[in-house]
């Protein structure tokens, strides 16, 4: 099936075909979709025998919900939850998609080997150091994402599965002519502008305020003027670094890890394979023979309808390759053609382009990575151990100062601590842990003389003695002066310039020209060179420049930037379009490709998923019945 979708995909027709086909397993669900419009049914998903319990589900939620907490203080604060009915569904939606997926990967057989997903996952960016995979930065990643090393092993199973089950089918395609053509036009479509802008710093103020209405802004402002709360505490902390340089490990140790771990540091031979496939053995027998005589490879696949891109495998080793083609793979000589070789139903072509010699880390290197990663393990261990003394201590009524003194640690003393990690004293090496989320939350969340639980940061962990506590309250009348006289004088400009731009707005929509309503106020009119939506009109965003493309010639737009603002209109409008530079129209072309692609590959997803009995229940992820 997937040598057919692969043979099929330049076909606008099948991608009609495959649009339809997820149409109509939508409409199990309705028209929006078949997990958007699934609000209604009840907590489970569950395709054919693959499911995600309610549990799990949870569990899932909770950790992202945790994650967009840590970035942004106020997420799920909104009163209707919406946001985290979002994430939920956003949740459903990926667990659904990885469900199918599954399925369809043990439906057709696809897997790959541990060694092959591992070489993945030492080549991502995110895990290198100058270049190098980095255990320790490996561990960190796992760590902060809550995730099993088999956790995200699946996960790349999955995602390597996509390419090949979902993406490599639908690849390929043109964009039609007529949409780049349209978008070009509209992309392309250049105006000039006549423009007017009112800044609010400008507006002037004919009077100082009264004492009288600098109290009645003490009053008003109260919040504007409070001094939040702020705390004296005092820090036990641990940090991973002095834990682990003090721990050794055995020659026996290493050596166990480097047999656990041997695909990080040794690398066996790999070969560049071009590969045809055919379902026919006897247009497999013709493309050898165009070959036997000297055609190019890429050339005969192109006369089957394989592309560049199709035939191409890369460098593969001897384990990622089907068992009945590896030995004549690894027995060919560079730049020689197999014999067609009969894998379950299909014919294959091979032809070996390069080679890369087996490779292996230098003993040196390698034992620096292990030492490295297994003190950071048993780090783990030793911090578990100190952290269940040190809560037993504590329960047992023995001192902060006591406890430091036994596990040879400094306490570190932070003044005047705000909810933002700021504070008047504190000493550098907190500097990290005082921007951790977790520990000023926790910080903040004992009384006074009180002694927190263990606090674990991405560099340690911390113990908590709050030592005194400054409530928050309104900065006194006399030194808020200042603050209050630039708040008043503030307040003033913005209702003077929003009453200019009032009125302003009355004139215009009794038809006076932007030119003369400027003239009558001593603004000056400005004028823009042609532009077209992409640019920027005196530092308008693109959002901006889409509205005053929408509007009509000689109709003004007021524009609201903060607490200024642009009055704009149309001046000329060239049809003709700007030609697109060769960048542009790759860009554009790119994302237009994409789009589409994203499109595709859905429709592609959603048809496997038709072939399924799939039930997707909301009610217990608390998304309504």
């Amino acid at each position: 099936m997937i040598n057919k979708f692969s043979k099929m995909r330049n076909s606008w027709f099948t991608k009609i075909i495959l649009t339809v086909t997820a149409l109509s397993f939508m409409s199990l669900f309705g028209v929006s979709g078949y997990i958007t419009s699934a609000a209604n049914n009840k907590a489970v998903i569950k395709v054919d025998d693959v499911e995600i319990s309610q549990s799990e589900f949870a569990y899932l939620l909770q950790r992202d919900l945790a994650r967009l907490r840590a970035i942004n203080g106020n997420f799920e604060e909104d009163e209707d939850g919406s946001q985290k009915a979002m994430v939920a569904n956003l949740l459903a939606k990926a667990k659904l998609d990885d469900a199918i997926l599954e399925n369809t990967m043990h439906k057709y057989g696809v897997d790959f080997s541990r060694s092959l997903v591992s070489q993945v996952i030492h080549v991502m960016p995110q895990f290198l150091n100058n270049g190098v995979f980095d255990p320790q930065q490996y561990q960190w990643f796992l760590r902060n994402n809550n995730k099993t090393e088999d956790e995200f092993i699946a996960e790349v199973k999955r995602s390597m599965a996509r390419k090949v089950l979902v993406e490599l089918p639908v690849v390929g395609f043109a964009v039609p002519q007529v949409f780049g053509d349209q978008m070009s036009k509209i992309l392309g479509q250049r105006r000039t502008f006549k423009y007017v802008k009112i800044n609010t710093a400008d507006a002037g103020i004919e009077r100082q305020p009264t004492e009288e209405e600098l109290n009645q802004f003490y009053e008003d402002m109260a919040e504007e003027l409070m001094i939040p709360e702020k705390r004296d505490i005092t820090v036990m902390y641990l940090s991973d670094n002095d834990l682990a340089a003090g721990i050794e490990i055995t020659a026996d140790e290493i050596a166990a890890y480097y047999k656990e771990h041997i695909e990080e540091y040794e690398q066996p031979e790999k070969r560049h394979v071009l590969q045809m496939v055919f379902d026919d053995e006897q247009e497999a027998k013709n493309a050898a023979e165009k070959l036997a005589s000297g055609e190019d490879f890429a050339a005969v696949a192109a006369e089957y309808g394989q592309k560049t891109e199709d035939i191409d495998l890369g460098f593969v080793a001897k384990s990622d390759v089907a068992e009945e083609l590896a030995e004549a793979v690894f027995a060919l000589d560079i730049n020689q053609v197999s014999a067609p070789v009969q894998i379950s139903d299909s014919w294959q072509i091979i032809k070996v382009t390069a080679t890369q010699a087996p490779h292996k880390v230098d003993k040196d290197a390698a034992e620096r990575q292990i030492v490295a990663e297994l003190r950071q393990e048993k780090s783990y261990d030793d911090h578990s151990e100190m952290i269940a003394s040190i809560e037993d201590a504590l329960g047992a009524g023995t001192s902060f100062e006591e406890i430091a003194a036994k596990n040879q640690t400094k306490l570190y003393e932070i003044k005047a601590l705000d909810e933002n990690g700021a504070a008047d004293a504190a000493d550098k090496k907190l500097a990290a842990v005082m921007s951790d989320k977790e520990f000023i939350d926790t910080a903040f969340s004992y009384n006074e003389g009180e002694i927190s639980q263990a606090v674990e940061t991405d560099e340690g962990v911390a113990f908590i003695r709050v030592d005194k506590i400054y409530d928050e309250h309104q900065q006194p009348r006399e030194q808020a002066d200042t603050k209050l006289r630039q708040m008043w004088a503030e307040s003033m400009r913005q209702s003077a310039t929003k009453e200019l731009i009032d009125s302003i707005q009355n004139e215009i929509e009794d038809g006076d020209d932007l030119t003369a309503i400027a003239a009558r106020r001593g603004l000056r009119v400005l004028s823009s060179r042609p532009v077209t939506r992409g640019e920027s009109l005196d530092k308008l965003s693109l959002n901006d420049m889409k509205t005053l493309f929408q509007a009509p010639k000689g109709e003004p737009q007021i524009i609201e930037i903060g607490d200024d603002y642009v009055v704009a209109e149309t001046t000329n409008i060239y049809d003709d379009s700007a030609a697109l530079n060769p960048q542009e129209k790759a860009r554009l072309q790119q994302l237009m490709y994409n789009s589409m692609l994203e499109e595709l590959s859905d429709a592609m997803l959603q048809g496997y998923a038709s072939k399924y009995k799939v039930e997707v229940q909301y009610g217990r992820m608390g998304l309504g019945e």
